[in-house]
């Protein structure tokens, strides 16, 4: 997937991007729909924070093995960690997984299980994905049939959202045809859902069509002027188009709404580069790392574009220390160690980095 796409649905996992409704009926609002799919395998299930809640509810109910909210702790950092969840696997040898709410939320283990022999995609719906070990059925867009036949007796504002929060993880799965299918359906409903305007948006950024991304996330904040991944895909839209000092507009508003949220500060970090704000770069920058820090995630390449933006201020001694901390960093691939040894020399023979 292309980074840019991948960081824009990171984005869509925003809390508050989106408006207040009713209290969605079970099958929108709970995994429920990804527990039929999978029905009574026993075993233990792989399950992430989201469908924690309800899981730990309905465990006995659906004749799973072992202590789920002993399990909820245990595989609580896993989705970050592919490594981590494979010796989990070879310990519990888990019959199944479910995973709720926003694929940015466990991108790193759906990246794996997709590129696994050994697990099979099984369901798709509004709430949750889930897979099976290999050998299995695979889920298609077939699929989709029946999540439509299910939804058809719901509300239009439940039709619409089954539509729009179906066809984000379809495109987090790089299944767009379907995606956009079920976005025009979502349009067809209601004409004026910012979601699906900003879903279509998302769509046509993986294929770099960026007129029609300007449109469509203008549209979209026509329909709702705080909606804020609309703001995110606008951004990007205005960067495609080489207009730097636009996006970085929207940006600052993202960042000052969101300041700890790690997709947004990463937009914002590389759109302020972009516009020359380097400033404004290190100061998203210092919190990328230090919430990565906070995660025990890597951070080399973080403290590296760090100092390339303290240079670019005329703040040799800091870029030259952060440069020095960055080559301590075992995740530092041999280019990058490269680059910051070379810049570290420049730095000392007082000569631009760039």
């Amino acid at each position: 997937m292309h980074p840019r796409l991948l960081l824009l649905l990171l984005l869509l996992a925003l809390p508050g991007c989106r408006r207040a409704t009713p209290p969605p009926s079970a099958e929108l609002g709970t995994p429920l729909l990804a527990a039929e799919a999978l029905g009574k395998t026993g075993g233990i299930w792989f399950f992430n924070e989201a469908a924690a809640p309800w899981l730990e509810g309905q465990w006995a109910a659906l004749g799973l093995e072992g202590d789920p909210a002993a399990l909820r702790a245990e595989f609580a950092n896993a989705v970050f960690d592919p490594k981590a969840w494979r010796q989990l696997d070879r310990k519990h040898r888990f019959s199944a997984l479910l995973l709720a709410g926003d694929p940015a939320t466990y991108r790193p283990l759906l990246d794996h299980l997709r590129q696994s022999p050994d697990w099979v995609l099984a369901s798709v719906d509004a709430q949750a994905l889930t897979f099976r070990r290999a050998p299995a059925p695979a889920w298609s867009p077939s699929g989709l049939e029946a999540l439509r036949a299910r939804f058809a007796s719901h509300s239009e504002e439940e039709q619409v959202t089954f539509r729009v929060q179906t066809a984000h993880r379809l495109l987090a799965l790089e299944q767009r045809e379907a995606a956009v299918a079920l976005l025009e359906e979502a349009l067809k409903i209601d004409s004026h859902s910012a979601p699906a305007w900003t879903g279509l948006a998302l769509s046509n950024a993986a294929t770099g069509k960026w007129e029609r991304v300007l449109e469509q996330s203008q549209r979209a904040l026509k329909e709702d002027k705080t909606y804020h991944p609309a703001q995110a895909v606008l951004a990007e839209a205005y960067f495609a188009h080489g207009k730097f000092n636009d996006a970085l507009f929207l940006t600052r508003q993202l960042a000052a709404r969101f300041p700890e949220d790690g997709a947004t500060l990463r937009l914002h970090a590389r759109i302020a580069h972009a516009a020359n704000a380097h400033r404004e770069e290190a100061e998203a920058l210092e919190k990328i790392i230090a919430l990565n820090e906070a995660r025990r995630l890597p951070v080399g390449n973080w403290r590296i574009y760090l100092a390339q933006a303290y240079a670019a201020t005329a703040r040799p001694e800091e870029a030259l220390a952060t440069f020095e901390v960055a080559l301590k960093e075992p995740s530092l691939t041999e280019e990058e160690r490269q680059f910051a040894e070379k810049a570290i020399e420049r730095i000392r023979g007082r000569k631009p980095i760039f």
